[in-house]
C-alpha cells in the first residue's frame, strides 16, 4: 500500500470501547500481567491509534516521553517501530526495558532462568549465613520471614546475574530484577489494591501469610512465558531505546526526529494524584544497588514523586510565560481558581464564627445544641468525618478481622449512630458524646487553619504542573518531524472541591498556538484503568470528588 502523507485519517471510526481488563499487550490474553502498575494505558487502544496513523502514513519512529510500564513501547516494537522513551521512575524504566527485550536462544534462556528458580527453592530451607539488606522501615512493612526470603533471593539473584557471560547478564537480570520487584509488591504488608503505600491492619497482617520464594519462582515463570510468546510474535527487529531522563529534556535523542508522539501525561502532580514514586519505593530499597549494577539504573532517591512534574523538587523555570498563557482554558482556569479561593476563604470564615460559638457553650460548661450542631454544614460535615476516621481507625486497629471495605461501611454505619446520640438529650450515650465534642472540635480547628493555608498554595502546585507540562510540550514540538503526529491521552482532574481542569483544552490550545493541526479530539470511558474512581478532596476534607471517569484523546499534526 502506498501512503500519502497528507491523507486525511477518518479517526471517528476508531471503536474505544475496550471493556475488562488491561491487557499486558494487544496480542496477549487479557489474563498477562507483566508486573502491575497505576494508572497504565490500555494496550489496545495504543495499538489502534498506531495502526490508524500507520494505515496512511509511512512512520519509523514513535515517542513516549512518559513511558510508564511501556505499553507504547511495547506495542511499537510489536508493529515494527523503531521506539524512544524516558520516565524520572527507575522502576518504570525496569518496567519497559523488560517489555521490549528480546530474548536470544528463547528455549535456552527459558529453561536456565526457570532452573535457576528451581533451584532457590531447593536450596532455601538449608540456607544459613545471608547477606542482610536493610533499610528505614523495613520490618514495618515486611514480616520476619519474608525479610529473609527476599533477603536470600537477592543474594542468589545478583551471584547468578554475576556468573552470567556480558552476552546474557543484562537480558537475565531485567527479567529477574522484574521478578523479584513484583515479589517485593506481593509480599509487602501494604494493601495491594492501593497505588500509595497503606499497611495492613493488624487482622489482615495476623492473617497474612505468602511465601516469597514461592512467589519468585511463579513470577519468574510468568513472566518468561509472556516474553517468549512475545519474541515469536515480532515482525521485525527493531531498536527500543528507554532511558532514566526528565522529559523536559529530550536530549537523549541525539537530533533524531520523531515521526509520531504517542503519551499519557500525570494527570498532575503525584501529591495528590497518583503516586508513582510511593508505588515504586519497597522495590527500589531493596533492588538500588542491583539496578545500577546489572542494567545501569541509577536510582538517586527511593521517591521520584518530587521530581515528577509539579513536584517540590521540579526544576527549570519558564524563559518565557507569555506563550504559556496563550491558552484560553489556562487563563480561565486560573480566574475561576482565584474566584474558588475568594469564595473558600469567606466560607471557612463563618465556619470558624460557627465553631467559636460551640466552644464558648463547652467553657461554660453547656451542652452543642442542636441548632448549633446543624448552623454551619460545612462545620457539621468536618466533625462527622472526624467521628468516622476516628472509629474507622479504632476498628482497623482491632483484632476484629473485617476486611477493608467492610470496615469503612461499619465505621460510616456507627458514624451516622455517633452524630444522631451527640444530637439526641434523651439517648444514654448523650453526655458522653457531648463530653467527647470538645475533643474533635479541636480537630476540626486544625483542619480548618490547614484548609486557609492550602488553598493558595494549591492553586499555585496546579500553575507549577502546568507549566512543567508545557515545557514538555516543548521538547516534544522541538523533536517533532515537520507533518509529523502527537497523540495525548489525558484525563480532565478535579481541583479545589469543584474546578474541572481541561486537560485536552488546554494541550490543543498549547499546539495549535505553535502552528499544530488538531487532527481530532476523542473520548472514551475507562475501564479498568488503575485509578480510584473517588478521592478525598485536599479542600473539603471530608467530601468525596470524582476522579477522572473518562479519558480525552488529543490528535494534532504539525504543519
Amino acid at each position: 500500500m502506498k501512503h500519502a502523507d497528507s491523507a486525511v485519517i477518518n479517526w471517528e471510526d476508531l471503536d474505544l470501547d475496550y471493556e475488562g481488563e488491561n491487557k499486558y499487550a494487544s496480542f496477549f490474553s487479557s489474563t498477562g500481567n507483566l508486573h502491575t502498575y497505576p494508572a497504565k494505558a490500555v494496550s489496545e487502544m495504543v495499538s489502534d491509534l498506531i495502526k490508524k496513523v500507520m494505515s496512511i502514513k509511512s512512520i519509523k519512529t514513535v515517542l513516549d516521553p512518559f513511558v510508564g510500564s511501556g505499553t507504547t513501547a511495547l506495542e511499537s516494537k510489536y508493529l515494527g517501530l523503531d521506539f524512544w522513551g524516558s520516565d524520572l521512575n527507575p522502576l518504570a524504566v525496569l518496567l519497559s526495558k523488560t517489555k521490549v527485550l528480546t530474548i536470544g536462544n528463547t528455549a535456552y534462556t527459558k529453561k536456565r532462568l526457570s532452573e535457576f528458580a528451581v533451584q532457590i527453592k531447593e536450596e532455601y530451607p538449608n540456607a544459613r549465613l545471608i547477606p542482610v539488606c536493610s533499610f528505614d522501615g523495613i520490618d514495618y512493612w515486611f514480616k520476619e520471614e519474608n525479610v529473609r526470603e527476599l533477603n536470600f533471593l537477592k543474594f542468589k539473584l545478583s551471584q547468578f546475574v554475576n556468573r552470567a557471560n556480558k552476552v546474557n547478564r543484562e537480558m537475565y537480570a531485567l527479567i529477574l530484577l522484574t521478578a523479584f520487584s513484583s515479589t517485593i509488591r506481593r509480599v509487602s504488608l501494604t494493601r495491594n489494591s492501593e497505588f500509595k503505600l497503606y499497611r495492613m491492619s493488624p487482622s489482615e497482617i495476623d492473617r497474612f501469610s505468602i511465601s516469597a520464594i514461592d512467589e519468585f519462582k511463579e513470577a519468574v515463570s510468568h513472566l518468561l512465558d509472556m516474553l517468549v510468546v512475545a519474541n515469536d510474535s515480532y515482525k521485525k527487529e527493531t531498536q527500543s531505546t528507554i532511558c532514566l531522563q526528565n522529559a523536559k529534556s529530550l536530549n537523549y535523542l541525539h537530533n533524531k526526529s520523531i515521526d509520531l508522539v504517542i503519551t499519557s501525561p500525570p494527570y498532575g502532580d503525584s501529591k495528590t494524584t497518583v503516586a508513582y514514586g510511593e508505588f515504586s519505593r519497597l522495590s527500589l530499597q531493596w533492588m538500588n544497588d542491583l539496578l545500577k549494577k546489572y542494567v545501569g539504573i541509577e536510582v538517586e532517591d527511593y521517591n521520584c514523586d518530587d521530581q515528577l512534574l509539579g513536584g517540590r523538587k521540579s526544576e527549570w523555570g519558564l524563559k518565557d510565560e507569555k506563550d504559556f498563557y496563550k491558552s484560553n482554558e489556562v487563563v480561565a482556569l486560573e480566574a475561576e481558581m482565584q474566584s474558588r479561593i475568594q469564595e473558600k476563604k469567606d466560607e471557612l470564615a463563618i465556619a470558624k464564627a460557627v465553631l467559636d460559638e460551640m466552644k464558648v457553650c463547652i467553657d461554660n460548661h453547656q451542652f452543642v445544641s442542636v441548632d448549633l450542631l446543624h448552623k454551619n454544614e460545612i462545620l457539621y460535615q468536618l466533625i462527622s468525618e472526624r467521628v468516622r476516621l476516628d472509629i474507622y481507625r479504632k476498628i482497623k486497629n482491632s483484632k476484629s478481622g473485617l476486611r477493608d471495605k467492610k470496615t469503612k461501611k461499619l465505621a460510616k454505619q456507627n458514624t451516622t449512630e455517633y452524630m444522631k446520640q451527640m444530637e439526641n438529650m434523651y439517648s444514654s450515650k448523650y453526655i458522653i458524646r457531648q463530653e467527647h465534642l470538645e475533643e474533635k472540635l479541636n480537630k476540626v480547628a486544625e483542619t480548618l487553619n490547614r484548609n486557609e493555608k492550602s488553598i493558595q498554595k494549591r492553586k499555585e502546585d496546579v500553575v507549577v504542573f502546568l507549566k512543567d507540562l508545557y515545557k514538555v510540550v516543548l521538547e516534544t514540538d522541538r523533536v517533532m518531524r515537520k507533518g509529523g503526529l502527537q497523540i495525548w491521552i489525558v484525563g480532565h482532574r478535579t481541583v479545589m472541591g469543584k474546578i474541572t481542569i481541561n486537560m485536552e483544552g488546554i494541550l490543543k490550545d498549547w499546539f495549535l498556538n505553535k502552528g499544530y493541526v488538531c487532527e481530532a479530539s476523542l473520548s472514551r470511558k475507562y475501564s479498568f484503568k488503575r485509578m480510584p474512581h473517588h478521592i478525598n478532596s485536599t479542600i473539603e476534607r471530608c467530601e468525596e470528588v470524582n476522579t477522572m471517569m473518562n479519558e480525552y484523546i488529543l490528535v494534532v499534526r504539525k504543519k
